[in-house]
């Protein structure tokens, strides 16, 4: 379901969201009704029972939605997340715009970071063993990602050694920030590391590698550096299917920006801060090559990137990054400044060169991956 980019002529899909923000206007009225019997439960104040009242009403809305409660010297705390399934989150913040104001508390659709101290109970309260002596390395990944290597002599073994390293990071860091930046996690040998130091200093090494991650990105809208952008030819072999959801149908293309598209054609957790500084969105393309040779595709995906790209940049509205040719469908990936903005030329763009009805414009984001907008008012929805 779309909460971002909803289509005013899905009347199925508006029905369904208008469903579920009455339910998220029931439940904040439930919440706000017992927002003091919550509070002295927090507190082991009351025999209130906070497990059952969340599941009868917050999972009324989704059951996949993830909750915690928290209280300090400033005040209570709610936080509605979507856990791992990043692909929610216009849901949660869907949920918390609508909170009403209750005094002493605060709403957040993610889990904020905790101090040292707070990050080691953490683990041990969800693993049932104390993490122990510990020490990080970092290091940046081919797609701007920051790698993390633990070292963790105590553990009882490496798989569990892995889990507590993960939860450590993922509380030291903060949940967002986690899910953006961090990819692979490793319990190595301390010879198999380099650049070790105490857990506490997790997050300052981190956000070291992002300093670094940000050097090598422009200080500018890539629309302003179009002649700077280097590109480079690719090639894939994707199976023999029925469908192709995203890109999964890729052949050939080129790409400005390899990290991202690597990124994004290896399915992998994509967040458009990694290959942006200045807060660009980076999303495609896909229309339908209705059965049609690769080499009339070509010429027709060449029409098109040109059409959009010089409408776009001369709105200063993004850039065409990256063009691609499937065995189903083509692709143009777009770095946009303002997506609002932009959906209405690239629409009038894509209407003018008559591409397919089966044409969208998606999004490469985790966060954003049920988010979609269609080029004609009968395209139906992408496949999945």
């Amino acid at each position: 379901m779309r909460w971002l980019y909803p289509d005013p002529h899905d009347h199925e899909e508006n029905a369904a969201r208008h469903a579920v923000e009455s339910r998220i206007e029931r439940w904040w009225s439930a919440f706000a009704e017992h927002a003091a019997e919550i509070h002295d439960s927090i507190n082991d104040d009351s025999e209130f029972d906070v497990s059952v009242f969340m599941r009868g009403s917050l999972e009324q809305i989704d059951q996949r939605l993830g909750w915690e409660l928290a209280t300090s010297d400033d005040g209570d705390l709610l936080v509605i997340t979507p856990e791992h399934r990043l692909q929610l989150r216009p849901l949660v913040d869907a949920i918390i715009t609508r909170a009403p104001h209750i005094a002493g508390w605060e709403f957040r659709h993610a889990r904020p970071a905790e101090e040292p101290a707070e990050a080691l109970a953490t683990v041990e309260a969800e693993t049932d063993n104390p993490l122990g002596h510990c020490e990080v390395s970092t290091a940046i990944d081919d797609m701007n990602r920051v790698t993390l290597k633990f070292y963790l002599p105590d553990a009882i073994d490496r798989e569990l050694a892995a889990v507590q390293g993960t939860i450590a990071a993922e509380a030291l860091l903060g949940e967002e920030e986690f899910a953006r930046w961090i990819g692979r996690i490793e319990v190595v040998d301390r010879e198999d590391g380099a650049g070790w130091a105490p857990l506490a200093s997790l997050p300052g090494k981190v956000t070291d590698e992002i300093d670094r991650i940000d050097a090598r990105l422009y200080d500018t809208p890539l629309v302003k550096n179009v002649d700077r952008l280097q590109w480079g030819l690719w090639r894939l072999s994707p199976p023999l299917k029925d469908e192709y959801p995203r890109q999964q149908d890729l052949i050939m293309g080129s790409s400005a920006l390899e990290s991202m598209s690597a990124c994004a054609q290896l399915g992998q957790k994509f967040d458009s801060r990694r290959y942006s500084r200045v807060g660009e969105t980076f999303c495609f393309l896909k229309f339908d090559g209705d059965g049609r040779k690769i080499a009339a595709r070509m010429e027709e995906r060449k029409h098109v990137e040109k059409a959009v790209n010089d409408a776009l940049v001369a709105e200063g509205l993004g850039v065409v990054v990256g063009t691609g040719t499937g065995k189903k469908y083509s692709y143009l990936d777009l770095a946009l400044t303002d997506v609002q903005k932009a959906i209405p030329v690239i629409i009038g763009q894509m209407r003018q060169a008559q591409v397919a009805t089966r044409s969208w414009l998606l999004f490469h984001d985790a966060h954003l991956a049920d988010e979609w907008v269609a080029i004609h008012e009968d395209t139906p929805p992408p496949p999945k």
